[in-house]
């Protein structure tokens, strides 16, 4: 696990990046062993024997998670999932903090800088943001902890390298790769001029949409203030130019019409619907016309084992809004937005992370008419 450094990556000491090793082997060990065990559990033990005592399959998710309860693998595995959560950011964060005001000094906009940013200390931040510490992260996205402060972001590029154990590319790029390829692929004669990245975080997912269409002109947005400045000094340490600033995806100051593409990524896992519905809505704004709109979807669990395993993360890795997302009728929702009902697509790309053992990942967008 090899994270390439960058002028706004904490380094780590000796004792840190043991640490960070420990941590990452952890979250392997319970990713791709313990919690895909949970499904060979329930269907060669737990079910049959459930079965054979009732006559028929647990009907729903409440009944799925009692007989998965009765199983100490369960309880255990529970109980690892949740310590390594915690795990990854009380490792990183220690040498965030070590760094703070190097940190903070590096990120501040230079002349002659190729992109610019933008921070807006009066935006409200949502209730849904400001309530919960998703993925358990500390003071989440968007807590300052002092002036032109950048800790959230470099918590958190930091922080997902060691989560997927490198597993999104060895600068959390893959994702973003992932996305642009996709658009390349199926619409090849797509030349956006402007495109926006809506909850852009650190930037990485950013940065590969200006490397992969490097004549347009590429901006990201987020509700927290650290997301963006982080963000700024990461990109421009990379050579690229965006325009980052902080604001609420469902409420921008950009003009209507302004953009090609309006997308974003791992981004509606984490909203309640209503939110989602309202970044629809103001992506239909912002595009021009023959403009896309693409951002993840959710595909319904299949049965009541699925169907309470997507709450683990709503309980045990603060995404409250999980199984809400897999739920969503998205083309209604984008024909409420003022998508036309035979602009919507549907599409699947590789997983990055964890490939081979995910199903592939559901894309959901339209093209305003």
């Amino acid at each position: 696990m090899f994270q390439t450094p960058h002028a706004m990556l904490p380094s780590m000491n000796h004792d840190e990046a043991a640490r960070a090793d420990f941590c990452a082997s952890l979250r392997k060990k319970f990713t791709t062993d313990l919690f895909p065990g949970t499904r060979t559990l329930y269907s060669k033990a737990l079910l049959p024997a459930f079965e054979a005592k009732h006559g028929r399959k647990p009907k729903n998710a409440k009944e799925a998670a009692q007989l998965l309860q009765s199983s100490f693998y369960y309880r255990g595995m529970n109980a690892v999932g949740r310590a390594a959560q915690e795990l990854v950011w009380d490792t990183v964060g220690e040498s965030v903090e070590r760094q703070l005001p190097e940190l903070v000094e590096r990120a501040k906009p230079k002349p002659g800088a190729l992109g610019t940013v933008r921070s807006n200390p009066d935006l409200p931040i949502p209730r849904y943001i400001d309530a919960v510490d998703i993925h358990v992260m500390p003071g989440n996205f968007h807590t300052e902890l002092g002036e032109d402060d950048v800790f959230a972001g470099a918590l958190y590029d930091r922080g997902v390298h060691v989560f997927a154990f490198g597993g999104l590319g060895d600068q959390n790029e893959a994702l973003g790769v992932a996305m642009a390829a996709w658009v390349r692929e199926n619409y090849p004669d797509f030349k956006p001029h402007r495109i926006l990245d809506v909850g852009c975080g650190p930037g990485f997912t950013t940065v590969p949409w200006k490397q992969a269409f490097p004549d347009a002109e590429v901006h990201g947005i987020d509700v927290g203030g650290p997301q963006v400045r982080y963000a700024h000094g990461r990109a421009e340490s990379l050579g690229v130019g965006v325009h980052f600033s902080q604001q609420d995806g469902t409420a921008t100051d950009f003009p209507d019409g302004h953009f090609d593409l309006v997308t974003s990524m791992l981004v509606t896992h984490e909203c309640p619907v209503p939110v989602i519905k309202g970044l629809f809505k103001e992506a239909h704004r912002l595009l021009a016309r023959g403009g896309i709109t693409l951002h993840d979807g959710g595909t319904p669990a299949h049965d009541p084992f699925e169907s309470h395993m997507t709450s683990w993360f709503g309980n045990n890795a603060n995404e409250p809004f999980s199984a809400q997302f897999r739920m969503l009728d998205y083309k209604a929702a984008l024909v409420e937005a003022g998508f036309a009902e035979e602009s919507y697509f549907r599409g699947e790309r590789e997983p990055v992370y964890l490939k081979g053992q995910l199903p592939p990942i559901t894309l959901v967008g339209a093209v305003k008419d």
